[in-house]
């Protein structure tokens, strides 16, 4: 009994971690602004400070997960908290653009080291009844990081400044990894050399090669060539007075969906079958958007996407067996989801500045269409694998 409660802590614990990693990105992009006083000759290129770290995503979300496997998941992820904490205590001494940005650069490579190790040690300790539901939980984890950040974040920058925001994201970071180092001390987990694959010769081209790794990394691809861009665009084309509240009820229907209705969901459909009904409905609302109310449409659109987000990260589970072809299958996932990011909010915003809302809309209804039939194709060639 004691067991399973150290379980449930070191589940929620690691879960902390991912709200952690989430907020080095929500920790620039609620406060954008502020940037832009504090380097007042860098005002153009402040934007890179959020960009860079889904940069280094895109080019080496793949070499992370093979790295991770190499050296052991434990070691990994407790390196990257206690780099990730001392990156952000340090950023609160406001160093020069050039610094700050290289230091971004750097802490993107923490981001990775975080989001592809955490959900494949969650998976890991996890019985396999609920295994879905714990990847589920982890599913929520940028969502509700942006939500604390814009909540608590805010006020608190406006109470104490951007240092104090950075100097308490830190610490938290070398709070959790001496958590999770205490925690884990306990639990038999991938913490040594992988035997399997960087002996045999696998690297970060297994997680496109083989259709049960890359599927959910595909998947990702497709709902994060949307999602921020939604956030971004939809508040703003409602109502601009209502921008703040109505983004907080996206974000929160989304996470909602995602923790209580998808593991009820798990209990008698598999995961990847959520998705891809989550890919169908998505595509349907927003092709009927135009002709509908906008605020309904936008509430009910985010919470499909919470089901296809949690959904996505539990699929890793559902279709591969090791630990280390989940690690692999998440990175896949932070590879091709920070490339969706850096080429979907710039798409999105031209298709709106050319055009208007509808055909916005019309365009979403095809990223998703195009994202059903793509991961429909590759269900089939999990299927022809096997296990």
């Amino acid at each position: 009994m004691a067991g399973n409660r150290i379980k449930i802590l070191l589940i929620f614990t690691l879960w902390g971690a991912g709200l952690l990693a989430g907020g080095q990105f929500a920790k620039v992009s609620v406060i954008l602004s502020e940037f832009q006083i504090i380097y007042p000759r860098q005002t153009d290129q402040v934007a890179w400070l959020l960009t860079l770290v889904s940069v280094v995503g895109a080019l080496l979300g793949g070499v992370a997960a093979s790295l991770a496997n190499r050296f052991g998941l434990r070691h990994v992820l407790i390196l990257s908290l206690i780099a990730a904490g001392g990156l952000s205590l340090w950023q609160s001494t406001y160093p020069s653009f050039a610094l700050m940005a290289l230091s971004r650069f750097v802490e993107g490579v923490t981001h990775l080291g975080i989001v592809v190790t955490a959900p494949a040690l969650m998976a890991e300790i996890s019985t396999e009844r609920w295994r879905g539901a714990t990847m589920a939980l982890w599913g929520t984890f940028f969502g509700v990081s942006f939500a604390v950040f814009g909540w608590f974040g805010i006020p608190f920058v406006d109470l104490v400044g951007v240092s104090g925001l950075f100097q308490l994201h830190g610490a938290c970071l070398l709070l959790i990894a001496v958590l999770v180092g205490l925690l884990l001390r306990g639990h038999r987990v991938s913490d040594g050399p992988s035997t399997s694959s960087w002996q045999h010769g696998k690297s970060a081209l297994l997680a496109f090669q083989n259709a049960r790794v890359v599927w959910s990394g595909i998947g990702w691809l497709f709902y994060t060539l949307t999602f921020l861009a939604l956030l971004t665009i939809l508040p703003a084309q409602l109502s601009e007075d209502l921008k703040p509240q109505i983004t907080t009820a996206m974000s929160l229907v989304g996470i909602a969906t995602g923790i209580l209705i998808l593991p009820v969901a798990l209990l008698y459909f598999k995961a990847t079958t959520a998705v891809l009904a989550g890919f169908l409905l998505a595509s349907l609302i927003t092709a009927v958007g135009a002709w509908s109310n906008p605020l309904v449409l936008a509430i009910a659109l985010f919470a499909i996407l919470g089901i296809i987000q949690s959904g996505t990260f539990a699929a890793v589970a559902e279709l591969n067996h090791s630990t280390d072809a989940r690690t692999l299958g998440y990175g896949a996932m932070a590879q091709s989801g920070n490339l969706g990011n850096l080429i979907g909010t710039p798409l999105l915003l031209y298709v709106l500045k050319v055009s208007d809302l509808a055909s916005l809309l019309v365009t979403t209804s095809v990223i998703y269409g195009i994202g059903f039939l793509t991961l429909f194709y590759f269900t089939g060639r999990v299927r022809g694998v096997g296990k």
